[in-house]
């Protein structure tokens, strides 16, 4: 425990609760390949973020203060070798570099080893003679070792007339603004959305104020559904009568308060339970998507491609 690798496995875990305590649920520790109690920590720190941000994710659909809601975007301009020639100020924020001292840099120097062993991958067999566009999934580094996995969407421009290549390489992520009304950003967005036709124009329908008493029965409700993940989903009935409320106030209620059905928050947290252990356990594919509930291995696997874009058995390949 006194060795230099783990007081720096430490040091990790610490910077990470500090940044649990400060409301930032973006990072991620590294994982090593060892089988120790600083390791199952290290696992334990990661699947409360994980949990965290979901669950910070559900809040924000209804008002509360401090919430956690607003997008932060990050942005890297990069030459055609990869070098970095322009960011936005949240990079040096979110990856604490002095402003300014990213720039000549390799972009790859920023991602973890997996990640930096994808990246030079896709630089060598990639064209560099057309336009084309993809989303990766990468990690970049901070600068005490944390990790900030994220998906990014990157874009190649070649070489016209006197613009040299370059990269855009873009990602978006969920960190804490206490000083926002997230209220108003919720409805400049969904009227942006609506103007440019990505969104239906809102009908006339009636509103419904989510009073303490409404909140804590459809609390009672979630945690029955996250008890019982294994078990097929109980009639709305069933579940308002659980919840000392009706059926009008429980289905309009639950999808106020997480942005979802109960069949929708069901699957959705099965999904992210069976990604955790299928990413951190030796358990097979198949008896893990008999603990979250699914009974047949096919409809899991086409459920989870689905929500993540790779199968069960390319996330177990990964996690090795």
């Amino acid at each position: 425990m006194d060795s230099l690798e783990n007081k720096k496995r430490l040091e990790h875990i610490y910077n990470q609760l500090v940044h649990i305590a400060n409301g930032n649920f973006s990072y991620q520790i590294e994982r090593t390949d060892k089988n120790d109690a600083l390791e199952a920590l290290t696992f334990l720190v990661n699947s409360t973020t994980e949990e965290l941000r979901d669950a910070f994710l559900h809040q924000g659909f209804i008002k509360l203060p401090n919430s956690y809601e607003m997008v932060v975007q990050l942005y890297f301009e990069l030459d055609s070798l990869g070098q970095i020639t322009r960011t936005n100020p949240t990079v040096d924020t979110l990856l604490h570099y002095k402003e300014g001292t990213l720039k000549g840099r390799l972009f790859a120097q920023l991602l973890d080893k997996s990640s930096q062993k994808g990246w030079k991958k896709l630089l060598k067999a990639v064209p560099k003679d057309k336009i084309w566009e993809l989303t990766l999934q990468l990690s970049l580094s901070e600068r005490s070792g944390l990790q900030l996995p994220a998906h990014f969407h990157i874009i190649y421009f070649p070489e016209y007339a006197n613009q040299v290549g370059a990269f855009m390489v873009t990602s978006f992520d969920l960190v804490k603004k206490e000083e926002t009304d997230q209220g108003f950003l919720q409805k400049k967005l969904k009227k942006q959305l609506q103007a440019h036709g990505l969104l239906p124009r809102p009908e006339k329908t009636e509103t419904h104020i989510l009073r303490a008493v409404d909140l804590e029965n459809l609390r009672k409700g979630e945690r029955h559904i996250m008890d019982n993940l294994d078990m097929p989903l109980p009639s709305i009935r069933e579940l308002a009568h659980f919840c000392n409320t009706n059926e009008y106030k429980f289905k309009k209620g639950f999808k106020e308060l997480f942005g979802m059905t109960a069949f929708q928050y069901q699957k959705h947290e099965r999904l992210r339970k069976a990604h955790i252990l299928i990413e951190h356990t030796h358990k097979t594919i198949l008896a893990i998507a008999k603990t979250v509930g699914f009974k047949k291995g096919n409809h899991f696997t086409r459920e989870f491609k689905k929500r993540y874009g790779y199968t069960p058995s390319q996330l177990r390949k990964r996690s090795k």
